[in-house]
C-alpha cells in the first residue's frame, strides 16, 4: 500500500513512511507515544472490596512479595485474605486517613505474613488506627519496621490470631492503649489467641505523648459495641513480653 508523504512529495510505501515518521521523532528529542504501562500483578489480586483500600489480595497459591511501593492518600493501603507466606517489605506507608480507615496492613484468615523493614507514619481516622491489623492469622513476622505518629495501637491482633512475634521494630509517638495489643468481639463469639510474643522493641511515647504500656491482651467493648471497654479478658495471656524492649 502507498502513502503520501509530504516531505517528500511522492507516494512510498506505508511502512516505510511509519518508520521514517518514529525515526524522526527520536532524532527530535521526542520519545514515540507511550500505550500504557501494566500495572504490577500478583498472584490472587483482586478488585478491592468497600474499605478504600488500595491493593487486595484474596487466596492463591501466596510465596511472594510486595515490595518497594510507596501508598498514601487513601483509608487503608493493603489487604491480605485467604493466603499463606506472603512478605511485604521495605515498602512506605503514609498519610493515610479516612472514615473507613482500619491499618496501613490489613491480614485476614492468613498465616506466616512476613511484614519487615517498613516504614509506616501519619496514619489516622476518626477513630483508632493501625500500622499491622492480624485477624484469625498465626505464624507471622512484623519486624523491623519503623512506625511513627500512628493514632491507634501500632500492631493489633483479633480473634485467634497466635504464634505471631513482633519483634526488633521502632514506635514513635503511636498508640492508644499499647505498643501491641489484642482486642476482639468476645462477647459474639471471637475468641482469644495464644502464644503471641513481643520482643527486642525500641519504644517510645504513645500518640498522646504519654508512656504506655507494651502490650494489652484480652480486650472487649468500647467503640460502638455499648460496653465498657475491659482488658485482660482471657484466661491466659494471649500476648507476652519475652524482654529485650528499651525505650527511647
Amino acid at each position: 500500500m502507498l502513502t503520501y508523504d509530504p516531505r517528500a512529495r511522492r507516494l512510498v510505501p506505508t511502512a516505510a513512511l511509519a518508520t521514517a515518521i518514529g525515526t524522526a521523532l527520536l532524532l527530535g528529542g521526542m520519545a514515540e507515544p507511550s500505550w500504557g504501562v501494566t500495572t504490577a500483578k500478583y498472584p490472587g489480586q483482586v478488585k478491592c472490596p468497600k474499605g478504600d483500600y488500595q491493593l487486595c489480595i484474596d487466596g492463591g497459591p501466596g510465596g511472594f512479595t510486595i515490595s518497594g511501593r510507596k501508598f498514601s492518600g487513601h483509608a487503608n493501603a493493603i489487604l491480605l485474605r485467604n493466603v499463606s507466606n506472603v512478605t511485604v517489605s521495605g515498602n512506605t506507608f503514609k498519610n493515610l486517613s479516612g472514615s473507613t480507615g482500619y491499618a496501613a496492613v490489613h491480614v485476614k484468615n492468613s498465616s506466616g505474613i512476613v511484614i519487615r523493614k517498613n516504614t509506616f507514619s501519619g496514619l489516622h481516622n476518626g477513630g483508632n488506627m493501625h500500622g499491622v491489623y492480624l485477624v484469625q492469622t498465626s505464624g507471622s513476622r512484623i519486624t523491623s519496621n519503623k512506625f511513627s505518629s500512628i493514632t491507634g495501637d501500632p500492631v493489633r491482633i483479633r480473634d485467634g490470631s497466635r504464634n505471631n512475634t513482633v519483634s526488633g521494630n521502632t514506635f514513635t509517638k503511636s498508640g492508644q492503649y499499647a505498643m501491641f495489643s489484642e482486642w476482639g468481639r468476645l462477647e459474639k463469639g471471637e475468641t482469644c489467641g495464644r502464644g503471641n510474643v513481643f520482643k527486642s522493641n525500641k519504644y517510645g511515647t504513645g500518640y498522646s505523648g504519654k508512656r504506655l504500656p507494651l502490650i494489652k491482651w484480652g480486650g472487649k467493648g468500647g467503640g460502638r459495641t455499648g460496653l465498657k471497654l475491659t482488658w485482660s479478658n482471657c484466661k491466659k495471656a494471649s500476648i507476652v513480653n519475652k524482654g529485650g524492649n528499651t525505650g527511647r
